[in-house]
């Protein structure tokens, strides 16, 4: 495999982690929808137990699933490093980009995503929890 090789599908591979992204924000659009209407549906009656349950269950899968499509797009530049650094260690010559990218990206184990992300999917959890589970005020 050749360097270009590598860059095209390191950018191929980001075209898709931004659909993932978009349907990340999408997912946890819809789930803080769900535990919205789950708290005041539209009739105007309580939420009963089933329902909100179901609602819990929909939103943590979805939490779930927007973490797994974090996890997988910030396996991109770590595993596109790796390909170069192994081009670069089986003696083909890199270009500048190539070796710069290797530096600043280094050849580590895959870490998945950071402490802010995982910070962010916890608030967000929090935030679709509470609009399903606590008491609702009376006006």
């Amino acid at each position: 495999m050749e360097e270009f090789q590598i860059w095209s599908l390191y950018q191929s591979a980001r075209v898709g982690n931004g659909l993932m992204m978009i349907a990340s924000v999408l997912v946890i659009w819809l789930s803080l929808r769900t535990a919205i209407q789950t708290r005041s549906p539209v009739s105007g009656e309580e939420s009963n137990m089933v329902a909100k349950v179901l609602s819990t269950a929909f939103c943590l899968l979805n939490v779930f699933f927007v973490y797994g499509i974090w996890t997988f797009a910030s396996y991109n530049n770590p595993v596109t490093a790796g390909a170069l650094s192994e081009l670069k260690a089986s003696g083909t010559e890199l270009t500048n980009v190539g070796n710069g990218f290797i530096d600043f990206v280094g050849t580590t184990e895959l870490t998945g995503i950071g402490p802010i992300a995982y910070l962010f999917l916890a608030v967000i959890t929090l935030m679709m929890m509470g609009a399903i589970w606590s008491p609702k005020e009376e006006s």
